[in-house]
């Protein structure tokens, strides 16, 4: 009978300690452990807790959680795309809904030659949205000036803009 005690409670504890090693000391580490191919994080949005990330040439916006100072991530809340261009540097610009976060803008300008400094989305009602670019991603709340949801999004969008760091224009959208 001790036998037996002894081998259940080995058993219970290691489920207790498997349980609770779902945490990442790192973002990096904890979206990573969704993926066999390396990702690559590009930008954070930490009030909301969103990951932008590469997993090949697949960019993806997630929402990743944060409790007890570990990261923890799952795919369950995550848009992902492939964008190419044959003209130009590829633009690519997504509003979408997240539970938690609310509607959120994101995209990216690929290319290894310019680095972006800022997106600027010009809207049809006259308006602009000014984001500070980062690794040539962005990722935005909606502004305020928009009651709208993330399917109406596009049709109050003039235009999108992607600066470097001399104010020249990297990239448009339209």
């Amino acid at each position: 009978m001790k036998v037996y005690k002894v081998i259940i409670t080995l058993i219970t504890l290691l489920l207790l300690l498997t349980g609770c090693n779902r945490g990442y000391d790192s973002l990096g580490k904890a979206v990573q452990s969704q993926w066999d191919d390396s990702i690559e994080v590009l930008n954070e949005d930490a009030e909301n807790n969103l990951v932008y990330y590469v997993d090949q040439t697949q960019h993806i916006l997630g929402v990743y959680h944060f409790e007890g100072g570990e990261y923890s991530y799952d795919n369950e809340q995550s848009i992902g795309t492939n964008f190419e261009s044959e003209s130009g540097f590829p633009f690519f610009m997504s509003a979408n809904h997240f539970d938690g976060a609310g509607n959120i803008i994101h995209g990216a300008i690929r290319t290894d030659e310019h680095t972006v400094e800022k997106f600027v989305i010009t809207y049809k009602n006259g308006e602009s949205q000014e984001i500070e670019a980062v690794n040539n991603t962005f990722i935005a709340d909606f502004p305020s000036h928009l009651a709208i949801n993330a399917e109406e999004f596009f049709g109050e969008v003039d235009n999108a803009f992607g600066y470097d760091e001399q104010g020249e224009i990297v990239e448009s959208l339209n």
